[in-house]
């Protein structure tokens, strides 16, 4: 306490003397996560014919952020790699820029920010950074912000180009899932002591495949009201998707999702459901019905076996609905234990090779983990995840549904900060 008091003086008295600018300040913390996984079953049911994969990936960031008056500039440096990967006298690399932007403040209220950077909206179902990959997700382009106590929006734009050409815009990037331009509107707001409100408004383009002139758009509106008192809130979130395809076919598609949180003690409970919007495959139409989460994470949403991450290929376009219960027990400050159990069904009509309907029952998943804080920046999560696939899961991905599929990982997370100065004037 006295050494907390005497720093505390020798502070304050910088401060007087002009020492010190309380405005400019530096931070650099460090990210250092391998994880060991054992697959035999994730994202695709195995085979008699199949042996277990295990290996073990790993994620090294320095992030350094350095802030002054009306100003903040943030950059991540990664280096994501398989271990074993580049060999013992290998003289390439995997380092990158995660991120790398700046805020430019013109009051209080309003910034914008520029560069490479994070966008992570609402509950990150259609926006989020997907921190579980090791490589996560960023955009390049520009956000206005404005904040206050009350309500908070977001305007982003983003435009891609694979190079610097002299004329036109042609993008044709090796990953055509990238889209050419992104408009975006985030806005929330308190309407009352317990009901939030957020709406979110997006605008994606892509490149026609065909003809480099054309920019087929797609909408995405909807938004999430939200009732919240003491250990209880409920939830419900929807979104309406219209425009065009890549492909250039209409889209008319939709998702919701309720839930309810229960907090007891040191039990939370979540029960939700998600409903995402299929198409009929035993009809044709040039209208697309399947419904595509954009630039979310799903890991966290539909199962950590991760069985649906892309849409609407891994439904074979069919929808799909997701009851889902999660709980997590924290035994103390630093133990917790989660299950969180998930049955998928097909929202719309599927067909097997021999053009029968299958049954719209998928199966049954449950992920099981448990989670230590060994210390302020050191976490251990440990996680085992099985399925209990039917014959319609197999007509989605293959191999044999009366085989167990199993998941597990070890994971070790050190997020030390280890610099944390405010700067002397100059």
């Amino acid at each position: 306490m006295k050494k907390y008091s005497l720093l505390t003086v020798c502070f304050n008295m910088a401060l007087l003397y002009g020492q010190i600018d309380s405005t400019r300040k530096i931070e650099v913390d460090l990210e250092f996560r391998p994880r060991t996984e054992f697959r035999y079953g994730y994202q695709q049911l195995r085979n008699d014919t199949v042996s277990p994969s295990y290996f073990t990936t790993n994620r090294s960031r320095i992030n350094l952020t350095y802030t002054q008056h009306r100003f903040r500039f943030h950059t991540s440096f990664q280096d994501v790699r398989v271990f074993g990967q580049y060999g013992q006298k290998s003289t390439s690399g995997s380092l990158s820029v995660f991120e790398a932007y700046v805020d430019a403040y013109f009051n209080n209220n309003w910034f914008v920010r520029i560069g490479r950077q994070a966008v992570e909206l609402d509950n990150k179902r259609l926006f989020s950074k997907a921190n579980w990959d090791q490589y996560s997700r960023a955009h390049d382009g520009f956000n206005l912000t404005y904040k206050n106590s009350k309500v908070e929006s977001e305007a982003m734009l983003f435009f891609n180009q694979t190079e610097t050409p002299n004329f036109g815009t042609n993008f044709s990037p090796t990953n055509f899932s990238n889209y050419k331009f992104l408009a975006l509107h985030h806005f929330k707001t308190k309407l009352s002591n317990s009901l939030d409100a957020l709406t979110i408004n997006a605008y994606d383009g892509y490149q026609s495949l065909s003809n480099s002139e054309v920019l087929y758009m797609r909408g995405t509106s909807g938004g999430r009201l939200t009732w919240h008192k003491n250990d209880v809130s409920a939830t419900l979130s929807g979104y309406y998707q219209y425009g065009q395809l890549q492909s250039g076919n209409k889209i008319n598609a939709y998702y919701f999702q309720p839930e309810i949180k229960i907090k007891l003690k040191n039990l939370t409970s979540q029960l939700g459901m998600e409903y995402m919007s299929g198409d009929d495959t035993s009809s044709k139409s040039t209208v697309s019905n399947s419904f595509i989460p954009l630039y979310g994470v799903a890991h966290s949403f539909m199962g950590h076996m991760d069985y649906f991450t892309k849409f609407p290929q891994n439904t074979n376009n069919g929808g799909l609905i997701n009851p889902y219960l999660f709980l997590q027990y924290d035994i103390n400050k630093k133990l917790s234990l989660k299950a969180d159990a998930h049955v998928f069904m097909l929202q719309n009509t599927v067909l097997d090779k021999n053009y029968n309907v299958i049954n719209p029952y998928l199966g049954f998943e449950n992920d099981l983990s448990i989670q230590y804080k060994i210390n302020e920046f050191t976490t251990l999560d440990y996680e085992f995840s099985y399925m209990l696939p039917t014959s319609s899961m197999e007509v989605l991905k293959g191999g044999n549904h009366n085989l167990l599929p199993i998941w597990s990982y070890l994971m070790i997370t050190f997020k030390p900060n280890i610099i944390n100065q405010i700067l002397r004037k100059k």
